[in-house]
């Protein structure tokens, strides 16, 4: 749940000692005011290039800029920030430009009738965008050709790395500065963005009000003509379509409301999609967003201040759209209720293709179907929110707002029984309806539910590894590689080259002279380890570090499911110790030993691949109170214990991820995944008399695990793996973790408690 406290943002602590420094250095009078002319110096020196294009965006940045120094009231990183940001704006003009001057050509590409989705901010607007770019035929703006739309790099590949850098980078700033702000408004940097961020080049857009106080400038923007701003954003997607051309263009952005009278003349022919939702709602969830944003780049934040001007400015932004249309043909529009989306979200995209004359055929359908499987409901935790908090009450919005919503027949969302934690601008239908993964039903629900994945698989979304793709002279450790998916994997992973490394349990001695044949490979050894007992893991931890180990590659795959409750060897539920704190207790052993040591010189980024299930999506929250407290349960309940196990897993490969990696670039890679169903022998613990069942039915209905280990593979050997991290595969397919396990305040939560149980540990070694 995101914090309802705007007036003290979250601050980590190497924030907070910067910002401390910043007033320090203000006090003993050291100047720290942002210079325009300085601005420009700076982009120059970059580029080496001089002209910035006339279109009136100097005098845009002068009175940005004076704005920003008198009102803003930023913190030594706000300044920081849009110091940078700034400057990157000035960079990307002078390159625009240089390319404009080389290639004459882009002004005459044809843009065609483009559709705009614009409305009120958190209407519904992100979701739909969403929606439609995932249609084969639309062409979208991704967040990294929204940061870096002319790459300083020459060749189309290098252009591609650096803006994917770029955007991956400002995604994790903001995450790492405000966790909570991507429960708000989820970012990726492979996402389709808003074109605001091109307005930003002219400094003409409600990018600067939304996160820093400037009212000198936000009245000053009123009062301007937009449409050299229009022209300039017409000719940066002139030049993105040469860079790379694709379909017809889809736009989005709320500030398009308030100005749809210049971007009709400049997109002559565009059809606008306007979006609508109770203003109630809609004002009150925007508003927690621009706090939680300017948190980010000031100490003092007034949520007062932001009701009194967002409810001023949304309000001229529909009277304004609404004066426009009725001077417009009334086809060149199409209006989208919120709760209309929220039902049949496809329904709604079929429409508007239907409108814009594009088939919404099987493909289409399929790819809409997907977004939506892939994005589940607060994905990156709830967002909390209340109109009081922000001076405004019901009547006060409603009195605002009549006119608009009886034109629009918007209900009051509030008599429709939804909680403001329902209420995020991404939502799809599925949002009213509880996760559902392999727990569903205990073992059946289980075994059905698999099965059917098997039968019925979605598109994958990553191919499989080549051949060819080695993984020469790095070290990788599997655990359980003795059967199973481990062997299998370990054997996959000997074959392209790697170092091989076998965890096991005591009693198979002869597992690597097997891997050995199978693999073709000499570089294999064994290490022991019962990973149900914290004990035999810190010998193994031990051993590896007095052999001087150190992996590139840690798979941590050792699995199992009991069929009734039973205690390990230091009273923990067995199936929490094997999946959760036997790989809490490595990990954290590993880091410290520098048997995992991402400063390495010369070395890959190494990468902890977790083998977990879909069964983490059924199961209950985490009693963190009781993590280490042993429960009895019988076979009944079974299957539900599994899946908090595993939810256990991702929440901590979740947390792991943004532990490790908080700044710039991947210091180690983490993910995990979902295999699907495999015949192996996890269910080795079955009731002997149900085990000339169980087993059968596994080899008969499941996958071999030399034919389920593509995406282990995928994880450990694909290049763009190494280069990221947080990825969850389900098959080949990319999902979200389940909610509760990318709640950063449930990952924290366990993080603390699971230190106690890690400190405990160290005694019994």
């Amino acid at each position: 749940m995101t914090s309802t406290d705007y007036e003290h943002p979250f601050r980590p602590a190497p924030v907070r000692l910067l910002n401390r420094l910043g007033r320090a250095g203000s006090n003993l009078g050291l100047s720290d005011r942002l210079d325009a002319e300085a601005l420009r110096e700076a982009a120059r020196r970059k580029t080496g290039l001089s002209d910035f294009g006339d279109d009136g965006h100097a005098e845009a940045l002068e009175v940005l800029v004076t704005s920003i120094n008198a009102e803003a009231r930023l913190s030594a990183t706000g300044r920081l920030i849009q110091r940078s940001r700034l400057t990157g704006a000035l960079t990307q003009r002078l390159r625009i430009e240089e390319l404009l001057q080389r290639h004459p050509e882009i002004a005459d590409i044809d843009l065609g009738n483009i559709i705009v989705i614009t409305g009120l901010q958190r209407t519904g607007t992100t979701l739909l965008h969403r929606l439609l770019i995932s249609h084969p035929d639309f062409r979208g703006l991704s967040g990294a050709e929204a940061l870096m739309p002319v790459p300083g790099a020459p060749d189309s590949d290098r252009a591609e790395r650096a803006r994917k850098r770029q955007a991956v980078l400002a995604q994790r700033s903001i995450s790492y500065l405000a966790p909570e702000f991507m429960a708000i408004h989820p970012i990726g940097h492979d996402e389709p963005e808003e074109d605001v961020l091109l307005l930003d080049l002219c400094f003409m857009s409600q990018s600067a009000e939304a996160t820093m106080h400037v009212p000198t400038y936000a009245r000053w923007l009123e009062s301007q003509d937009q449409t050299p701003a229009y022209e300039y954003l017409r000719r940066v997607l002139q030049v993105l379509s040469w860079q790379r051309p694709g379909g017809r263009w889809v736009l989005k952005t709320p500030h398009h409301l308030e100005h749809l009278d210049v971007l009709l003349r400049v997109f002559e022919g565009a059809t606008v999609v306007q979006t609508h939702r109770d203003p109630r709602i809609a004002l009150a969830s925007f508003c927690s967003m621009v706090a939680h944003g300017r948190g980010m780049f000031s100490d003092q934040v007034g949520p007062a201040e932001i009701g009194r001007h967002w409810c001023a400015k949304t309000h001229r932004m529909v009277e304004r759209a609404t004066a426009v249309r009725a001077e417009s043909p009334p086809e060149q529009f199409i209006d989208v209720s919120y709760y209309d989306l929220m039902a049949d979200p496809i329904a709604e995209v079929r429409r508007i293709c239907e409108h814009a004359g594009i088939p919404f055929d099987e493909r289409a359908s399929g790819a809409t179907t997907q977004y939506l499987e892939a994005n589940p409901k607060n994905r990156f935790g709830r967002h909390d929110y209340r109109l009081e908090d922000f001076g405004l009450t019901d009547d006060t919005v409603d009195e605002t707002f009549a006119a608009y919503r009886e034109a629009y027949a918007i209900p009051i969302e509030s008599d429709q029984g939804r909680s403001a934690e329902q209420r995020d601008d991404v939502q799809p239908v599925a949002e009213e309806q509880p996760e559902r993964g392999l727990g569903d039903s205990g073992f059946v629900g289980a075994l059905v539910t698999a099965v059917r994945d098997l039968r019925n698989p979605k598109a994958p979304d990553v191919e499989p590894v080549p051949d060819d793709v080695r993984i020469d002279g790095k070290t990788c450790l599997v655990t359980g590689a003795n059967s199973g998916l481990g062997r299998a994997a370990a054997v996959e992973l000997a074959r392209r080259g790697g170092r091989m490394i076998l965890a096991c349990r005591p009693g198979h001695d002869t597992i690597c002279d097997e891997i050995k044949r199978e693999s073709g490979s000499e570089s294999v050894e064994l290490v022991e380890v019962d990973i149900a007992d914290l004990r035999s893991v810190h010998r193994c931890c031990d051993e590896l570090r007095d052999r001087g180990a150190r992996l590139d590659i840690a798979l941590m795959n050792a699995g199992l499911m009991t069929p009734v409750a039973r205690q390990s060897p230091q009273g923990y539920d067995t199936m929490l110790a094997v999946h959760f704190l036997a790989n809490r207790v490595m990990i954290d052993r590993w880091l410290a030993d520098g048997v995992i040591d991402p400063s390495r010189a010369g070395g890959d980024t190494p990468r902890i691949v977790f083998v977990s299930s879909e069964a983490h999506r059924s199961s209950a929250d985490l009693d963190i109170e009781r993590l280490g407290a042993f429960t009895p349960y019988g076979m009944k309940d079974a299957m539900r214990h599994y899946g908090l196990s595993k939810l256990a897993l991702c929440t901590y490969a979740t947390e792991l991820s943004r532990r490790l990696n908080p700044g710039d670039g991947v210091e180690v890679a983490v993910h995990s995944l979902c295999p699907g169903g495999v015949a192996t022998n996890i269910a080795r613990e079955a009731p002997p008399m149900l085990k000339p069942i169980v087993d059968p039915v596994l080899r008969r209905l499941f996958r071999s695990p030399a034919d389920a280990i593509d995406p282990v593979i995928y994880l450990c050997c694909a290049p763009e793996a190494g280069g990221s991290t947080g990825l969850y595969l389900h098959l080949m397919h990319r999902k979200q973790v389940s909610e509760r396990a990318s709640d950063p305040a449930n990952g924290t939560k366990l993080w603390d408690a699971s230190q106690v149980l890690l400190e405990e540990s160290r005694g019994i070694r």
